[in-house]
């Protein structure tokens, strides 16, 4: 097959020209569902970037959730709490109940 005979695109005229289009119909397709793909890809690559701030953001809210929830637990700001509504502290200790079995 010589240069000439390329350019002229012979190989797509000729009597086996047939096969040679369904070669060609073959790449085009592969080369678009490639390019489906690569654009299937760099969505979802986006959208994992996307969810990983917003876990990272949920993470940090919950840290501070959790120390202020911590912190409402504590004895002394439970005892101020109850002593800004009236309540006072008991003088005697608390006493635990056994059961025998």
């Amino acid at each position: 097959m010589s240069i000439w005979s390329i350019i002229k695109a012979d190989y797509l005229t000729n009597e086996n020209a047939t096969k040679n289009w369904l070669f060609i119909l073959m790449l085009v397709v592969m080369g678009l569902t490639i390019i489906n793909l690569s654009h299937s890809a760099d969505a979802k690559v986006k959208k994992i970037v996307k969810l990983n701030k917003e876990v990272k953001a949920l993470r940090s809210e919950y840290v501070e959730l959790k120390a202020r929830v911590i912190k409402r637990k504590m004895a002394s700001d439970v005892y101020t709490r109850l002593q800004s509504e009236g309540f006072i502290l008991s003088k005697k200790q608390p006493v635990k109940i056994k059961l025998k079995k």
